[in-house]
Parts: C-alpha cells; sequence; structure tokens
C-alpha cells in the first residue's frame, strides 16, 4: 500500500506539477495576447490620429485652396472693371478729342472764310477805287429847281 500511496503521491505530485506548468503557459499566454491586445490597440490609436491628422491637413488644404480661388476671382473682377474704366475713359477721350478736331476744322474753315471775305472786299474796294479814277471826277448830278438832290423825284425827272 505504501507504494501505492507513494505512486498516487507522485501521480499528485506530477498532476500539480503539470498543473502549475499548464496554469504558467496559460497565464504566459495570456499575458502574451494581452500584449499583442494592447500593442493592437496602440497600432489601431496611432492609424487613427494620423487619419485625423491627415484629414485635418487635407480639411486645410481644401480651405486654402477655397480662399486662394475666391481671392483669384476677386482679383480678376477687380482687373476686369478696371480694364472696362480705363476702355471707357479712352472712349470718352477719343469722343473729347474728336469734337476738338471737329471745332478747330471749323473754326480754321470760319477764319479762313473770314480772311477770304476781307481780302476780296479789299480787293472791291481797290478795283472800285482804280475804276473811280479811271473814270475821272463824278459829274455833278442836275437837281430840279427846288429839289432834294437825294430824292426820288430827282431821278425821274432825271430819266425824262
Amino acid at each position: 500500500m505504501r507504494e501505492t500511496e507513494k505512486a498516487a503521491k507522485q501521480q499528485e505530485a506530477e498532476a500539480a506539477k503539470a498543473a502549475k506548468q499548464q496554469e504558467a503557459e496559460a497565464a504566459k499566454a495570456a499575458k502574451k495576447q494581452q500584449a499583442e491586445a494592447a500593442e493592437a490597440a496602440k497600432t489601431a490609436k496611432q492609424q487613427e490620429a494620423e487619419a485625423a491628422k491627415a484629414a485635418k491637413k487635407q480639411q486645410a488644404e481644401a480651405a486654402e485652396a477655397a480662399k486662394t480661388a475666391k481671392q483669384q476671382e476677386a482679383e480678376a473682377a477687380k482687373a476686369a472693371k478696371k480694364q472696362q474704366a480705363e476702355a471707357a475713359e479712352a472712349d470718352k477721350s477719343a469722343k473729347r478729342q474728336q469734337a476738338e478736331a471737329v471745332k478747330a476744322a471749323a473754326k480754321k474753315q470760319e477764319d479762313a472764310a473770314k480772311k477770304q471775305k476781307a481780302e476780296a472786299a479789299k480787293a472791291a474796294k481797290k478795283q472800285k477805287a482804280e475804276a473811280a479814277k479811271k473814270a475821272g471826277p463824278i459829274p455833278k448830278r442836275k437837281v430840279a429847281p427846288g429839289g432834294n438832290p437825294g430824292s426820288d423825284q430827282n431821278k425821274k425827272s432825271k430819266a425824262r
């Protein structure tokens, strides 16, 4: 019986040893799994943070692009408005210059006409003077007795 007791004790000790070993292995495996789970959670958290960071960066870039586009649009509108104003000013200036040119041409023509008229009058006066010189002295008109030298009556009597 001693041997059976001894064998039972030995079996018990071996069983306890095996159980202890299994428990240690299970604890080791559980610890390893826990470490792996913690590492996976850490990695997932890190990836999530990176994704959030990338999304934030993209959002900022999109906002900057929108801002730039809006700014460029505003500058283009401003430039177009400026060009339109310059074109209107150039048109106005051209019209003004045209009006001034027409006015100057009309004045020049008018001055030339006045000069021509004055020269013609001068020439006519000169011709008249020369004709009078050639004709000699103007004879005195005969006036009817008691008549008026400037009246029509005098002219009628002369015509008779």
